[in-house]
């Protein structure tokens, strides 16, 4: 069946013009999802894959995704987007390619690099409120994260309505250069970010 689906878009691009097709789909709670080619607009150059983690505590949230990438977002292909303090933590990975069906098949999601790196940063997460929190202490950075984040207004996990917070953490300088944009499952409204670099200890 699925095979059809994509011989019908294929069909349907060759009499429509030039334009990408590319896979879509959006899964929660799983790390793959699987859907039918479409025909992009024809501003689109890259296809897009991806996997949103978010884990408050105990509470994990994976939110899978394939689309068309919007073409203001193409500086985010190949970066990689991690936040951390002591109660949450939310890895964002995407992959981007630039041909016909190339985002089909399985998500190839880099693992998570848990190493501690010898950065720290000032913690507090609170999830009621959008004025700026408290630190309570540090929290050691990991893999890539040498920048410190502090986050104040609203966002939504994925599949959850939004909702406050004020958040002080690791991040990564991808983060810190490109800015928060949304996501397939993880939105942002109104929100402060600031930047500065982690304390080396």
């Amino acid at each position: 069946m699925r095979a059809i689906l994509a011989a019908v878009a294929m069909l349907q691009a060759l009499i429509t013009g030039d334009c990408l097709l590319c896979e879509q789909c959006f899964a929660l709670h799983t790390s793959s999802c699987s859907g039918i080619f479409m025909q992009c607009p024809s501003d689109v150059t890259h296809c897009v894959a991806g996997l949103e983690n978010s884990t408050v505590g105990g509470d994990i949230i994976l939110a899978a995704f394939k689309d068309c990438l919007d073409p203001s977002q193409t500086a985010t292909c190949g970066r990689e987007y991690s936040v951390k303090t002591s109660v949450f933590s939310g890895q964002f990975s995407r992959t981007c390619c630039d041909t016909d069906f190339c985002n089909g098949g399985d998500l190839q999601v880099p693992p998570s690099d848990n190493t501690p790196n010898g950065y720290i940063c000032e913690d507090c997460f609170n999830n009621q409120s959008a004025d700026p929190c408290t630190a309570t202490g540090v929290v050691q950075c990991t893999g890539k994260q040498n920048a410190c984040v502090g986050y104040f207004g609203t966002f939504s996990r994925p599949g959850e309505a939004g909702r406050s917070y004020s958040v002080k953490g690791c991040t990564t300088q991808d983060l810190c250069k490109l800015g928060i944009f949304n996501l397939a499952g993880t939105q942002v409204y109104n929100y402060d970010l600031q930047c500065a670099p982690a304390l080396k200890v």
